[in-house]
C-alpha cells in the first residue's frame, strides 16, 4: 500500500512535467523503478529492462493527456508529425532490439551521458530566435530530414526509457520551431514512441517474468497503474504552466530537474557495485 501511494505521488509530478516540458517523465520513472525492482531481488540483468518497459507503459498516459491539452492551443505541428512519427516507430523497433542485447550497466551509463548532454544544451546553448517570437513562421524541413530525425529520436529513447522530449524539443528548436510548439509536438510524438516501447517490453519479457508477481512481460503493473492514474490528471496543469511561464524559465526548470535525476542515477550505479 505504501509503495502504491508513492507511485501515485510520482504520477502527480510526472503529469505536471509532461505538460510543462513535453516529456513523459521517464527520467523520474526509470530511477524509481530501478530502486523498487532492486529491493525485490530481481536478477540484475533484468532490472534496467523492466525500468525501461515500465517507464514507456506509464508515459503513454502522461503524454496522451499532455498532447490533448496542447492540441486545444493548436500548438502541435501536424504537418510535420506524420513523418516524425514514422521515423520514430522505425527507430524504436531498432533500438528495442539492441536494448535487449545490451547489458544493464551500459544502458545506465548511456542514460547518464545523455542526460548530461541535455543539461548542457539547456543551460549553455544560445537562445533560439524562435523562442523570442511567439508567432514566428514555421521553417520548412524536408520529409527525409523529418523522418531521419524521428528515427534518431526513437532509437535513442529506446535506450533511456523516455518519451523523447529531451531529444525532440532540442532537435525541433535547432531546426527553428517555436519552443512551445516543440513541447506540444513532443508530447504527441511521445504517445507513439511509448506505445511501441511498451509493446516491445511485453514481447521481449513475456517468458522472463511472472504475471503472478505483478509483471506483464517487463512491465511492473503496480507502477503502471499508480503512476498512470495521477499523471493523466495532472498533465493539464503542467500545460497551463507552459503557456504562462517564460521559455527561459521552462528551460531552467528542465535543467535543474535533470541534474537531480542524473545525480540519483549515478548514485544507484555506484551503490550497486557495477563500477
Amino acid at each position: 500500500m505504501e509503495m502504491l501511494f508513492i507511485f501515485l505521488l510520482i504520477g502527480c509530478v510526472t503529469g505536471v512535467l509532461a505538460g510543462l516540458l513535453g516529456i513523459g517523465g521517464g527520467t523520474i520513472i526509470v530511477p524509481i523503478i530501478i530502486y523498487t525492482v532492486t529491493q525485490q531481488g530481481m536478477p540484475y540483468e533484468l532490472i534496467m529492462k523492466i525500468a525501461l518497459a515500465t517507464s514507456f507503459s506509464v508515459i503513454i498516459f502522461s503524454t496522451a493527456s499532455s498532447a490533448y491539452s496542447h492540441s486545444k492551443h493548436k500548438a502541435i505541428l501536424w504537418n510535420e508529425f506524420p513523418y516524425l512519427s514514422v521515423g520514430t516507430i522505425i527507430g524504436v523497433f531498432l533500438g528495442s532490439y539492441f536494448v535487449h542485447k545490451t547489458s544493464d550497466i551500459i544502458l545506465q551509463v548511456i542514460f547518464c551521458l545523455f542526460m548530461g548532454y541535455t543539461i548542457y544544451t539547456l543551460l549553455f546553448s544560445k537562445k533560439n530566435e524562435a523562442d523570442r517570437i511567439e508567432n514566428v513562421d514555421d521553417p520548412v524541413i524536408t520529409k527525409p530530414w523529418l523522418s531521419g530525425g524521428g528515427v534518431f529520436i526513437g532509437f535513442i529513447s529506446s535506450f533511456i526509457g523516455i518519451a523523447g522530449g529531451a531529444i525532440t524539443v532540442p532537435l525541433l528548436s535547432t531546426w527553428g520551431f517555436n519552443t512551445r510548439k516543440c513541447i506540444a509536438t513532443s508530447s504527441m510524438l511521445g504517445v507513439v514512441l511509448a506505445t511501441i516501447g511498451a509493446i516491445s517490453g511485453i514481447i521481449y519479457g513475456w517468458n522472463k517474468t511472472e504475471i503472478t508477481d505483478y509483471y506483464l512481460g517487463f512491465i511492473y503493473l503496480p507502477a503502471f497503474v499508480g503512476i498512470g492514474i495521477t499523471s493523466v490528471l495532472f498533465a493539464p496543469l503542467g500545460v497551463k504552466f507552459s503557456y504562462k511561464l517564460p521559455v527561459k524559465v521552462i528551460r531552467q526548470i528542465f535543467a535543474v530537474f535533470l541534474i537531480l535525476v542524473v545525480s540519483k542515477m549515478i548514485h544507484l550505479i555506484i551503490s550497486s557495485g557495477s563500477i
